[in-house]
């Protein structure tokens, strides 16, 4: 549709009001007022307004908002929990105000009205916390030299009363403006735009109040809500592109300019940048001299794969370290990746793996301090916001959203578009020494292991559980763990690293649940939910005695070998001695079945059973795109404990009960974190 649409050229860095306004020596045509045995509605813009595409005006100064015949709108209209809708066209043409009529309804006494423009962009109604528009603002968007596409666009007007026959729309989106200059601007074929929010995608507006939420969404059309956007096309130098996007805020951003060898640029900002609707954010000339592809500044990549069909990648990244601190976060980082790469199965599969440290920089050392109960109490400007209670060390958090936004820009196979975010496991280290650790997991794949600098590196001790159940069968009761058991486990003495290995190499990357409890806690069903995940979580632990998910492979599989097995000494006896049923786990002393006596899930040492290491084979398979081969498993495990097993070549020596300790024993760290991804909600009222 042809229309000159409009722009006040208000030049301002925060925006550029979009006006509805009559270009001088332009002829307004007047539309038809009445339409005979119709109920006739009028339909303008208001003074913020764009339609569907960008047609500025010789000079420069403005352009205009008109119709065009043949322009269609959605009109839909309630009557209390019920709801309608029509398609309305009009036959006016170069026209501010348009006639939309129609003789199908008389709409007496129905309330609310609600118009949608285009019509081809109304997708239906939800009511969610209130009258909910769905939004879906296109992830890939066409570049057109001095506009936007043509309808796509959505532009919305609400009213209670429709007597008067008026129709006022406002544009729902916020336009991001730029244009290219320099040796390489020529050459690029796609930009992306990315926040710390959700920008694109699928979201909801909210017409009666005026307010979005990118975060609650009733259509699937884009995968849900994203948080980046992309202009493909020819981009030529000094030509003005526009991107539409959902107005927020977003507590820095990126640009990244890609050419036909997919190789990037990439500007990173930390300044927040606010989008609003219904204006136009200029930012100005972008100067591209640089030699395309590279990592972003601030990404170091640590270990680069040699197998697989595709990498395994780990970002490991800077919370609270002050500028100053960059080369501290630096050392920390490669501590803690050295530390999980030493610990079985990570160390026979570490050439799967692309690991990559990014820095952060905070204003502010140390994360924020909170009651424990997410209040904070003393607040630290950090980069991802972290904090957890001073004497709570359950409550500690930090803004997801950012650090995945975060990930995606400076990770090559997520802005290549080669892996989803989802596939980046994040160890976010931060710059704090209290006690704690912990991870948040997601439903469809994603995590952050939270690993602050615990106790300034010293010395910690975890020990087994002061209870057990009286047998592993149901039924048992609770009583004090014996002696000989805690014989047989020995004691973990580790420091910050262990934490690293338990969080993150157990809960985010192995997708494991803690296998200690705490007193005589009972589980209240056999089920455990995040077992039917998208990506399982939790596969380590058991809700039944009789149908232990490790059965086949582990129990079954380790007793046929060992019975075939000549040799003697016989290698999988330090297997039979150790596998089985045993009760406990999941922060319950009865109901949960765990696969061995001791491991890292439960006392943090550089240990994982065979059970558990299986599960981590089994997803670095899978996300290197190769199949899981039982025989191969077994080929390379090694089942040494280093400290049952004490072997001197098994782990560093931080991994192993020192001559004469100084120790701060420690509780267990607190469970993971479960968040179920979120899902679209049902249409319809």
């Amino acid at each position: 549709m042809r229309k000159r649409l409009i722009l006040a050229a208000l030049a301002a860095a925060a925006g550029v009001c979009l006006a509805s306004c009559e270009k001088e020596g332009f002829e307004i045509q007047t539309p038809s007022i009445e339409v005979e045995g119709a109920t006739v509605l009028h339909a303008s813009f208001d003074e913020e307004s764009t339609k569907t595409y960008l047609s500025m005006n010789d000079a420069g100064t403005h352009a205009d908002v008109l119709w065009e015949a043949g322009d269609q709108i959605e009109l839909s209209y309630f009557s209390g929990n019920q709801y309608g809708h029509m398609t309305l066209t009009t036959q006016d043409g170069g026209t501010s105000e348009a006639v939309f009529a129609t003789s199908q309804y008389n709409f007496g006494e129905l309330t609310p009205f609600i118009a949608v423009y285009p019509a081809s962009r109304f997708y239906g109604f939800g009511n969610y916390n209130g009258l909910a528009l769905p939004i879906c603002i296109p992830t890939t968007q066409n570049a057109v030299a001095g506009g936007v596409e043509r309808g796509m666009l959505q532009s919305s007007a609400y009213t209670e009363d429709i007597s008067d026959g008026l129709l006022k729309f406002k544009n729902l989106y916020a336009l991001l403006k730029f244009r290219l200059a320099g040796s390489s601007a020529g050459q690029v074929k796609r930009v992306r735009f990315s926040a710390n929010v959700n920008i694109a995608g699928d979201g909801t507006y909210y017409p009666e109040t005026q307010e979005f939420n990118m975060n609650v969404w009733f259509t699937t059309t884009y995968g849900g809500p994203q948080s980046s956007v992309e202009l493909t096309g020819d981009f030529k130098a000094g030509v003005d592109y526009y991107i539409a996007l959902a107005p927020g805020t977003s507590n820095g951003f990126s640009m990244q300019f890609f050419n036909s060898a997919d190789e990037p640029i990439t500007k990173i900002s930390d300044k927040t940048l606010t989008l609003n609707r219904s204006r136009i954010t200029d930012f100005g000339t972008i100067t591209l001299n640089e030699t395309f592809g590279g990592l972003p500044d601030g990404v170091e990549q640590y270990m680069t794969h040699t197998k697989g069909a595709k990498p395994v990648c780990i970002a490991v990244i800077a919370e609270a370290f002050k500028a100053s601190e960059q080369d501290l976060f630096t050392a920390r980082a490669k501590q803690a990746v050295d530390a999980l790469f030493a610990t079985e199965p990570y160390k026979t599969y570490r050439d799967y793996f692309n690991v990559y440290i990014m820095h952060a920089v905070s204003n502010d050392s140390g994360a924020s301090k909170t009651d424990g109960n997410g209040n904070i109490t003393e607040y630290h400007d950090t980069y991802f916001g972290s904090s957890w209670g001073a004497d709570s060390y359950g409550d500690m958090s930090s803004n997801a959203n950012k650090a995945f936004s975060f990930v995606s820009v400076r990770c090559p196979e997520v802005y290549r578009g080669e892996i989803p975010i989802e596939e980046v496991p994040v160890l976010m280290l931060i710059n704090d020494t209290r006690y704690g650790g912990i991870c948040w997991n997601w439903s469809d794949g994603s995590c952050i292991g939270h690993v602050p600098y615990v106790y300034g590196g010293t010395s910690m001790g975890w020990g087994h559980p002061g209870t057990t159940a009286s047998s592993e069968e149901p039924g048992a009761s609770v009583i004090s763990t014996p002696q000989s058991i805690y014989d047989e486990c020995g004691s973990s003495i580790g420091d910050w690293r262990n934490v690293v290995i338990h969080e993150f190499g157990g809960h985010g990357f192995g997708r494991l649940s803690d296998e200690y409890w705490g007193g005589y806690t009972s589980a209240t069903s056999e089920t455990i939910g995040s077992h039917s995940w998208t990506v399982p979580m939790g596969l380590n632990v058991s809700g039944t005695y009789d149908a232990v998910p490790w059965q086949t492979e582990v129990l079954d599989e380790l007793m046929t070998r060992r019975a075939l097995c000549t040799d003697n000494p016989n290698p999988y006896d330090i297997y039979a001695a150790r596998v089985g049923k045993f009760q406990g786990g999941d922060n319950c002393a009865l109901g949960r079945w765990r696969s061995e006596r001791i491991s890292c899930m439960i006392d943090n040492r550089q240990y994982f059973s065979c059970w558990q290491r299986m599960l981590i084979v089994k997803r670095i398979m899978s996300l290197s795109g190769e199949t899981f081969d039982l025989n191969a498993f077994y080929d390379k495990d090694v089942a040494i404990d280093p400290v049952r097993d004490k072997s001197g070549n098994a782990a560093p020596a931080w991994g192993r009960i020192p001559e004469k300790p100084q120790v701060t024993m420690c509780p267990p760290l607190p469970p993971p974190v479960l968040k179920e991804t979120p899902g679209p909600l049902p249409l319809g009222l």
